[in-house]
C-alpha cells in the first residue's frame, strides 16, 4: 500500500489512502511512526489510518524551536492535516506524550472528533511546574543537547532497553530513537514534555472517551483512578503490560480500541460546519 505523505510543520503524516473511515494514531516521545506497527494490520483492516511523527524523531526533520514544539501548536498540526486530508471527523488516539497532544487535540477541536482513545501518560494531569522543576527539566535537556547518543540511550523512555517489548519492537525502536536529533529532543523535554497537562479541561471531554491502561506501570495508577473521577463517563480497559501497552500487548490493545471505536462509528458523520 502506498501511503500519502504530507508535512504540516513541523510534523510529518503518513496517510492511508480513503476509502474506509479514518484513524489517527499519534506516539510518543522517543518513538516513531513504527510505534504502531504491530497494530496496524488489525486497525487497518477497519479503518483508514492517519499516523503521525513528531519532528526530529523517526524520518522527520529536526526542529528546536521552542515556539514551534509546544503542545499547542503540535497540537494544531493535527488538526492542519485533517484539514489537508480533506477528513470530515475522524478518531484519535495516542500513546504516552502523544496521548496529551490529542487530547488537547480534541478539546480544541471537538468537531473534529468522533472517539478518542488513550494510554498511560504520566504528564495529562500534572499540576503547574514549580521553578524547581523547571529548573530539572533544563538541566536534562542540556544533558542530552551535549551528550548526545550516550545521553539519549538514558533516557526512561528509551525503547532500544524495554524489557517487554517483542525484540524485533526494541531493535527497530531502539535504532530510531539512536538516531533522534539530541537538539529536537532536548527542545521537547525542556518545552513541551511536561506541558503537556490538560488537568483544568480534562472533565470538558464531551466525545466517548476511552484509556486502555497498562496495570504494570505503577506510577500511572494513581493517575488513572484520578482520570477516572474526573470524567465518569470514560471508558477503561486495564491490560497486563506497562506503559507502552499497544506494543506489549498487541492483540488486546486492538480488541479494546476495534470494540470501542465500531460502538461510535456513527458519530463519524459530518456535522455542521465541518468539512464536507
Amino acid at each position: 500500500m502506498t501511503m500519502r505523505e504530507i508535512f504540516c510543520s513541523p510534523m510529518r503524516f503518513f496517510a492511508d489512502p480513503p476509502g474506509k473511515p479514518a484513524l489517527f494514531l499519534m506516539h510518543g516521545f522517543m518513538s516513531s511512526r513504527n510505534h504502531w506497527r504491530l497494530n496496524e494490520p488489525a486497525l487497518r483492516s477497519r479503518y483508514r489510518l492517519v499516523i503521525a511523527e513528531l519532528p526530529g524523531h523517526g524520518n522527520t526533520p529536526p526542529c528546536s524551536d521552542p515556539a514551534q514544539i509546544s503542545p499547542d501548536v503540535l497540537s494544531e498540526c493535527i488538526e492542519e492535516a485533517r484539514r489537508a486530508l480533506n477528513i470530515s471527523r475522524w478518531h484519535v488516539c495516542g500513546q504516552s506524550f502523544g496521548a496529551g497532544l490529542v487530547l488537547r487535540y480534541a478539546l480544541n477541536h471537538p468537531e473534529g472528533v468522533a472517539a478518542l482513545a488513550w494510554t498511560n501518560a504520566n504528564r495529562v494531569l500534572m499540576g503547574p511546574l514549580r521553578p524547581e522543576e523547571i529548573s530539572q527539566l533544563h538541566r536534562r535537556g542540556d544533558r542530552v543537547e551535549q551528550g548526545g547518543l550516550d545521553a539519549l540511550r538514558q533516557e526512561r523512555v528509551y525503547p532500544g532497553t524495554a524489557r517487554y517489548f517483542p525484540p524485533e519492537m526494541r531493535e527497530l525502536l531502539g535504532r530510531e530513537a539512536d538516531n533522534c536529533d539530541p537538539a529536537t529532543i532536548a527542545a521537547i523535554i525542556r518545552h513541551a514534555l511536561s506541558y503537556v497537562t490538560v488537568r483544568d479541561r480534562f472533565a470538558q471531554l464531551a466525545m466517548p472517551v476511552l484509556l486502555i491502561n497498562g496495570l504494570r506501570e505503577r506510577s500511572f495508577q494513581t493517575l488513572r483512578d484520578q482520570a477516572a473521577a474526573l470524567l465518569p463517563s470514560m471508558e477503561i480497559v486495564d491490560l497486563d503490560g506497562g506503559h507502552s501497552i499497544n506494543i506489549e500487548q498487541p492483540a488486546a490493545f486492538d480488541s479494546a480500541l476495534l470494540d470501542f471505536l465500531a460502538r461510535h462509528d456513527k458519530l463519524l458523520a459530518p456535522q455542521s460546519g465541518v468539512l464536507a
